[in-house]
């Protein structure tokens, strides 16, 4: 039986089905990509079984390629807050009060002193309240032993300068 484009026998129309199955279930739950690769052959074989020239094989294969995206955005617009696609979605928070935080506060050591355990060049380890922690200079050398102070604090980065004329 011949169409608009091209013949379609059931062996071609049942690839071109299976390939648009396969191309939707890589959409929504993205793997290794053997769906998504499936797909993409079983849609090309159909295409060209289907088509008896490369015009109708390539307008076969935008209109596929559009029908693709519109389902795409239909499922995405219907698949928020659907009952279908709610195990898709992370429904949990990771709160701060439950011990959940992505980084430490170090504001509580602003102003105070600590010990260079390591050479700060500008980075290394300072210890202060008998903690080790990560710490960085404005850029000059501080050997190991010398005392510093604590003068910034931007997120987990602890600034710290050199307390003059104190080695120990």
């Amino acid at each position: 039986m011949r169409y608009l484009l091209g013949d379609w026998t059931l062996i071609t129309t049942l690839l071109y089905v299976t390939g648009i199955i396969l191309l939707v279930i890589e959409g929504l739950i993205p793997g290794l990509g053997i769906a998504g690769i499936g797909g993409v052959i079983c849609v090309f074989v159909s295409v060209f079984m289907i088509t008896s020239n490369l015009f109708e094989a390539l307008l076969l294969l935008v209109v596929t390629i559009a029908l693709m995206a519109l389902s795409l955005v239909v499922m995405y617009k219907a698949g928020i807050g659907s009952k279908y696609m709610k195990f898709l979605i992370l429904k949990t928070e990771q709160k701060s009060e439950e011990g959940y935080v992505s980084t430490k506060d170090y504001k509580k050591y602003l102003g105070k002193q600590a010990k260079a355990e390591s050479a700060l060049r500008p980075s290394g380890f300072i210890i202060i309240e008998g903690i080790r922690i990560d710490a960085v200079t404005q850029g000059e050398y501080i050997d190991k032993g010398n005392m510093v102070e604590v003068i910034k604090v931007e997120g987990s980065s602890m600034i710290v300068k050199k307390i003059n004329g104190e080695d120990l």
